[in-house]
């Protein structure tokens, strides 16, 4: 009932080599051609879930996909039509499926009537089976395309479903195929892509953090996979349109704010779980790094440059920085590097928790929140007196107790954690507005000698440094006043 599998592009330079391995392999050959289902509102692309029927060599087959709590797996359930000319789309199928029916009956509704083919795919799979330590293990090449209308988008792809056998042994098979053939991690089905390309649409909707739900009663360990997990939810499919270079500057921005989410969860409760690799913290920085100087600009030329236009500057162009040795941000999300930590953290969140320890969660929560809040609120007391790196740090800390407060939020009265929040948030976007000043104006020291007419901008960018830290200090001040909830 559940799938687990892990989908992966591969690039044009190997794409021969992996076809000719499958071949060596004598790996089976399946013709696939299959219709998917949908209401013309998208009722169910809306939540992510596939109603197909697919012609496998002579059997149509009707499949309901639906996600599950981690990008590992899926709910599946497949019906045998049998040897049919074009069956018609049949629900009753599911009647005798609780889970399906009580599924397509919350999202789809009166609507079932209006269900009807909104894209069709055409694959040709090669498929072997491999016995791998304990895991059973298929691996599939998809070679097709997805149609909607006179339009069309190719597929080209790897899958890895592990048929039994424990993650790990999925994970440590995947690898050595990765390193040799530079495969690259993809959340996107061939459901989803078939949905943007029957909206006309070439790149995907950023996704946002979505919201936790922790069991009080859990132990440390089973909290912080819930967490890791959660921010895996958040960074891969933003990091799937920035390696298929299919992004605009919210992808980034997401991208950006999905790790720091990560590595927040990482420094604080780290200590909740044995199976922790301290590196895993530290891994993403240059990634984030490189993130964070094209978020820099693309946040400055949206909000700094109209207000600099709208003062009356004569130059509202953000100087082109050239640095050497750059790698593009598509690339590096399809590095070895990146590829091999997500599928690191995809293990560890998937590992069996350990067993509940007798240290209460939110005992421990509370110890961790509290440390942060008083640095925050030290901080505070001379805010206006700290060097530039001590005011970052203070801005790191602010982010890094919102983004651990959203994690563990759920397990207090959301009244109280709004009310704390509604102080702690005019603080973090003050620092945040800071931040960018600091950078604008690094930017435009830069090139200052070379076009004078940068002082008019440089002298706004000193005037409102000095308004925007005088606010960040009042709302300091105001957070360092509010009641804990915890």
């Amino acid at each position: 009932m559940l799938e687990v599998e892990l989908k992966f592009q591969i690039p044009l330079s190997h794409q021969k080599q992996i076809y000719q391995l499958f071949l060596s392999k004598n790996a089976r050959p399946i013709s696939l051609y299959a219709q998917y289902y949908d209401t013309p509102e998208r009722h169910l692309a809306e939540k992510k879930i596939s109603l197909r029927q697919r012609l496998e060599d002579t059997h149509w087959i009707q499949t309901l996909k639906a996600p599950s709590e981690h990008h590992l797996e899926r709910f599946e359930l497949e019906i045998d039509l049998g040897e049919l000319d074009r069956p018609a789309l049949d629900l009753e199928i599911y009647q005798s499926n609780p889970q399906a029916k009580k599924l397509l009956h919350h999202i789809l509704g009166k609507q079932v009537k209006n269900l009807s083919q909104q894209f069709e795919t055409e694959v040709k799979r090669l498929v072997y089976l491999v016995h791998y330590n304990q895991a059973e293990i298929e691996v599939s090449l998809d070679r097709g395309e997805i149609r909607h209308d006179d339009q069309t988008q190719v597929i080209y792809e790897i899958e890895f479903e592990l048929k039994q056998g424990p993650i790990e042994d999925l994970i440590k098979f995947i690898q050595p195929w990765i390193k040799q053939y530079h495969l690259w991690l993809d959340v996107r089905s061939k459901a989803q892509r078939g949905d943007l390309l029957a909206q006309n649409l070439e790149i995907f909707p950023a996704q946002f953090a979505i919201p936790l739900q922790l069991n009080q009663q859990g132990s440390t360990d089973s909290a912080l996979k819930q967490i890791v997990n959660n921010a895996l939810q958040h960074l891969l499919p933003n990091a799937t349109a920035i390696a298929a270079e299919q992004y605009n500057s919210e992808h980034v921005h997401q991208t950006r704010v999905a790790i720091r989410r990560l590595r927040s969860a990482l420094r604080i409760f780290a200590d909740w779980s044995t199976e922790v690799d301290p590196e895993w913290q530290e891994q993403p920085t240059t990634l984030f790094r490189q993130l964070g100087s094209t978020r820099d600009r693309d946040a400055l030329s949206e909000g700094l440059l109209p207000q600099l236009e709208a003062a009356g500057a004569p130059f509202v162009q953000l100087p082109n920085v050239a640095k050497e040795n750059t790698v593009p941000i598509d690339e590096s999300l399809r590095s070895l590097d990146f590829v091999n930590l997500i599928l690191a953290l995809l293990q560890f969140v998937h590992q069996p928790c350990a067993k509940k320890q007798k240290t209460r969660l939110k005992k421990d929560i509370a110890k961790k929140l509290q440390k942060l809040h008083q640095q925050i609120c030290k901080d505070a007391d001379q805010f206006l007196e700290l060097d530039i790196e001590s005011q970052h740090r203070t801005r790191k800390r602010v982010k890094r107790l919102r983004y651990c407060i959203e994690f563990v939020a759920s397990l207090y009265p959301s009244k109280d954690v709004k009310r704390y929040l509604k102080d702690l948030k005019p603080a973090q976007e003050s620092l945040g507005q800071y931040n960018d000043l600091i950078v604008a104006e690094d930017m435009f020291q830069n090139i200052v000698k070379q076009k004078q007419k940068v002082w008019f901008a440089l002298g706004w960018i000193a005037s409102e440094k000095k308004y925007t830290l005088q606010q960040a200090q009042q709302h300091l001040d105001t957070y360092s006043k509010t009641h804990t909830f915890w």
